[in-house]
Formats: structure tokens, sequence, C-alpha cells
């Protein structure tokens, strides 16, 4: 009688667990090990991930690089010049400015040049802001020959924000911080930006924002808002009396870049009591000669 041969299970032709590089195999795609950096256990990648990882890094480098080309001097530039300094398709150019456009890194000037947009300078205002030399001493001395609290703002999307404050000596502290966030229209660090702001920044800002009412005194007509603006930028500062915060009052020069774009603005705020409005007026020499130190230094 012959005996049975035993019979052996085939196979698989893919394996779960095993794959030709030791690695394991799920649905068709090679799974790498990788210890987390705490417990050391395994974690489990696909292959095709590092993939989309690869593509968003290849993303982002192409971004930086017309970043760099659209920051380039001897603005605005065309598209073409663009690409070919980037080393991207003029396809994907036109896409990454578009939503650097977007996001107010770049602007359109509707004749097929871009430049820098002002979220672009404002970032840039705020890295050399905080590595720039001698900024707080001169801020620290334009506090001491007014007496009041002292600060240098930037724009940032659709606000300005304070970067640097130095507090008055006298008990009465005026509430704002570092990172403060401050309305264009109501602020006099936010008007004097608008008003330096090239037109059509500034009226796409306002379409943005609105003019909310923050007090009775806050200027929420447009008309009447561009005829300060005017005079902010003919006066080289603004001033706001109770339009942002109930019992506060500010004045504020710009800091200017070489081209005359506004990179910030050196502001002195009290409180109502202390100080009428024409008292703060008074402060405009001393805050614009700071603010004009401070755009040297930068």
């Amino acid at each position: 009688m012959d005996r049975e041969k035993p019979v052996h299970a085939e196979k698989p032709a893919r394996a779960e667990s095993s794959a030709r590089d030791g690695n394991p195999v799920r649905d068709g795609n090679p799974v790498r090990d990788a210890s987390s950096a705490r417990g050391g256990s395994p974690v489990q990648v696909r292959a095709g991930d590092a993939v989309q990882a690869g593509h968003a890094v290849n993303s982002v480098a192409k971004a930086l690089r017309v970043l760099q080309a659209v920051a380039r001097p001897e603005l605005p530039h065309r598209l073409k010049e663009i690409a070919e300094y980037a080393g991207v398709s003029k396809a994907s150019t036109h896409r990454i400015l578009a939503t650097l456009i977007e996001e107010g890194y770049a602007v359109a000037d509707g004749e097929g040049r871009y430049g820098t947009g002002f979220q672009l300078r404002a970032l840039a205002a705020q890295v050399l802001s905080d590595d720039a030399v001698g900024i707080d001493a001169v801020l620290r001395a334009l506090q001491q020959r007014l007496g009041q609290a002292v600060h240098l703002a930037v724009l940032s999307r659709d606000h300005a924000t304070y970067t640097h404050k130095v507090d008055p000596g006298h008990a009465y502290r005026i509430a704002t911080e570092v990172g403060m966030a401050l309305p264009l229209h109501a602020s006099a660090a936010g008007k004097v930006l608008l008003a330096h702001l090239p037109g059509a920044e500034a009226e796409e800002l306002l379409d943005r924002t609105g003019l909310p009412a923050r007090t009775p005194r806050t200027i929420t007509d447009r008309p009447r808002l561009q005829r300060e603006l005017a005079g902010i930028r003919e006066a080289g500062y603004a001033a706001e009396y109770e339009e942002a915060d109930a019992s506060v009052c500010s004045l504020a020069a710009p800091v200017l870049d070489a081209d005359g774009y506004p990179m910030g603005a050196v502001s002195v705020s009290s409180l109502v009591f202390l100080v009428t409005e024409d008292q703060l007026r008074e402060f405009a020499p001393a805050v614009r000669q700071a603010a004009e130190e401070v755009s040297r230094r930068l």
C-alpha cells in the first residue's frame, strides 16, 4: 500500500511579514520599522507616506525659491524672470505666486509684474527688530525723555503688533504687552502704518478689516479716515485720543525703509487723565526723532 505523501501548504507569493529586503509588506507596500524617540517601540511607516513627505518638502523648497526671487532688488519682476531665477516651471511659479499674494507675501501690479507684500516686509521687520543693535536703547531714551509708555510695533497681517515695550516709572501703567494686536484704523501705530503703505495695499487691508467701532470716538467712516491718513502723511505722525480704548491715548511715527515703506512704528501711549490732546501732540518731535533713529538701525 502506497503511503500518502505529506501535503505542505504553499507559501503565499506576498507575505504580510516579510519582503525581499527583510521589511514587512502591507497592501503591496513595503513598511519600514522605526523606533520611537521615547520608548523604542517600533513605528511602522509606509513607503508611500515617505514619498508624500518628499513631495511636500519639494513644494516648500520651490515656494521658498520663488519667494527669494520675488524679493530680489530692482522690483517688480515678471513671471518669466521669477521662474527662471527660482528654477521652477512657469505654471508652478504662477500657482505659488497666487498663494503668496493671497497670504500677503507678494503683490501683483496688474501688468504681469510681482513684488514683495506687506506680510513679507512685516516679517523682515520683526526679525530685524529682534537683532538690531541699539533699538532698546533708543526706546528707553524716549521713555525717559517723555515719561510715558513707549512701544515699537510692526504690521502683522490685518493689524499692528507690539514687538517692544518700555514701561513708564510712575504708578499708572498702560495695559499693553509685547505681542498685543492693535486695530489699524483706531490706534496711532496702525494709522501711521496705513498712511504710509501703498494705496492699493492700504485699501485691501481696510476692505478686510472694516472700521468697527471700539469706542464712541473711533473713526468708522471711510472717507473721513482717508482724509486723516492724508494729514498723517503730511504731518509725519498719527495721534488718537480714546479711539482704540477708553481712557487711553497714543501718538506714533513711522519707521521707514530706504524706499519709504513702513517697516514699523514707534509710539508713545498714556492715559487721558495724565495728558491732554494738546500735550499729546507735543510729543511728536521726540517720537519722530526716535522713529528715524530706529529706521537707521534697521
